[in-house]
């Protein structure tokens, strides 16, 4: 399989912030020819702050540009109730990948974690679903040995390492099953996933930097090492100065298209001097 990236879309809100549809639909077109897939309303689309119907209103556009198999929908929510209630409204739109954070804020054990994804893949046995463990934002450190357990449940189609988890990608990657993804949320780590036999990585930067990303991934495949260490500097490069901080994420959105990117939540904001250097290097990379 060729290596897949993901993008791991922002989603924009106007200044009254009020979702941006038809900015949020010029990104996606923007990267459509570049990737293989886009995960929706995940952490760098700020799920938090959406109400279901937003998310399902993103879910669809999505669907409706790049076509609902390169869809993937993050369910994540804070009780299996509006899970399911999430994954109908989206299976309903006819998207069947779905993403879903592992349990959060409140504690559970080793069995609450497996019964959470197994809530879901009851309830939609034709779907595929993929795990996403991001303990520092969970709370939740789910071990490789859980995480086993929840991928031997029929529908699961694989994980997503983000944080923590995905420097521990090697402790993960042997409890994968055969025809199982494995995908990280380290923008910056595509060469080393795929020595792991990992799919890929699900990449925010790429938003901003489509054709970089996916000139590394036709470098791996073609097997042009020269080209690919070429490629993987940029990458480092432009994933350190805009990865860390979803505001430096959207300056660099509006300076690919022009729009607002505005936020609906307390986040850092991002300095003149940085500013600018973001600019410079969506003018030269992006």
């Amino acid at each position: 399989m060729p290596a897949q990236i993901v993008t791991a879309i922002p989603r924009a809100v106007r200044r009254e912030r009020d979702l941006d549809l038809p900015t949020f639909e010029a990104a996606l077109r923007a990267i459509d020819p570049h990737v293989q897939g886009v995960l929706v309303a995940g952490t760098t689309g700020e799920f938090p702050a959406l109400d279901d119907d937003e998310r399902v209103a993103l879910f669809r556009k999505a669907a409706e540009v790049l076509g609902a198999e390169r869809v993937i929908a993050h369910l994540g929510h804070g009780s299996t109730l509006q899970v399911l209630r999430l994954a109908q409204a989206t299976w309903d739109a006819g998207i069947t990948r779905f993403a879903l954070l592992s349990p959060y804020y409140l504690p559970t054990d080793d069995e609450g974690v497996v019964e959470f994804f197994r809530a879901v893949t009851e309830a939609f046995p034709q779907a595929q679903v993929y795990a996403y463990l991001f303990p520092e934002r969970t709370g939740m450190d789910v071990s490789p040995e859980v995480l086993g357990r929840v991928l031997e449940l029929p529908g699961m189609a694989g994980v997503k390492l983000s944080g923590g988890a995905a420097a521990r990608l090697t402790e993960y990657a042997p409890v994968l099953r055969e025809g199982q993804e494995l995908y990280s949320g380290d923008d910056s780590t595509l060469p080393f996933v795929l020595e792991q036999g990992g799919a890929g990585v699900v990449s925010g930067v790429s938003a901003a930097f489509p054709a970089t990303f996916a000139a590394l991934a036709k470098a791996l495949d073609d097997g042009d090492r020269e080209r690919a260490d070429e490629v993987q500097a940029v990458v480092k490069q432009v994933v350190a100065l805009t990865g860390p901080t979803i505001p430096r994420l959207k300056t660099a959105m509006a300076a690919r298209d022009g729009a607002g990117w505005a936020s609906r939540m307390a986040l850092p904001a991002v300095t003149a001097e940085l500013q600018l250097q973001i600019e410079e290097a969506v003018a030269q990379h992006g």
